[in-house]
């Protein structure tokens, strides 16, 4: 764990992934990029309208027998409504994602090599990809999102009005992907769906008569 000093407030920020590279002050909500020893304040992460999400930093769970802990938090926008990202970190700084989208759960892992995604320009709904060893996967859903809220640490820039493609995949036997097509930046993930009780959430945000 690495702990440095909030330029905003003085406040402690502590990153628990080695590949983390931004925060979010949990005190003055100021947006901080790291590098190296050092912490840049870019900007303020304005408020964010309560959600009933169960979800929040510090949940902890298990996938595949694995246990994780929630670290972060990505809320995208698109055309018809809003998911949230959540960054997890394993045991030995093995980092994911926790998909969470209209009552659904995923927990997705990075593919870094193995795999050359086809450019944003050309990829669509219907195709047939072959992730490497991951086997193959069929192209749902293909669409524009935007940033609109993030928290904890994260593995890249999230300020509000980031904008990325976001490319759903779906496999055999409840697997999935995404494809991230963001500024600069191509990033690949695969995982599986699960039941909400099968990961023996930890630590969940209380909500009334849920």
């Amino acid at each position: 764990m690495l702990t440095l000093n909030c330029t905003s407030c003085g406040a402690e920020v502590r990153f628990r992934s080695q590949s983390s590279v931004f925060a979010v002050c949990s005190f003055c909500k100021a947006a901080l990029v790291r590098k190296d020893m050092d912490l840049e304040a870019i900007g303020k992460m304005a408020d964010l309208q309560f959600d009933l999400t169960p979800i929040q930093i510090g949940t902890r769970g298990k996938f595949d027998g694995d246990g994780f802990e929630v670290i972060g938090r990505l809320k995208v926008t698109y055309d018809e409504g809003f998911w949230n990202e959540w960054y997890v970190i394993f045991k030995g700084d093995d980092v994911g994602w926790l998909a969470e989208a209209q009552g659904f759960y995923a927990v997705c892992r990075p593919v870094t090599k193995g795999f050359e995604p086809p450019s944003a320009r050309i990829i669509k709904p219907g195709m047939e990809l072959e992730l490497g060893k991951e086997g193959y996967f069929e192209v749902e859903d293909k669409r524009d999102v935007d940033c609109l809220y993030s928290e904890g640490e994260l593995p890249m820039n999230a300020m509000r009005g980031r904008r990325s493609t976001s490319v759903d995949l779906t496999g055999p036997d409840n697997r999935m992907g995404t494809i991230e097509y963001a500024e600069n930046e191509t990033r690949v993930f695969v995982g599986r769906y699960q039941e909400f009780d099968e990961f023996d959430f930890k630590h969940l945000r209380r909500i009334d008569g849920w």
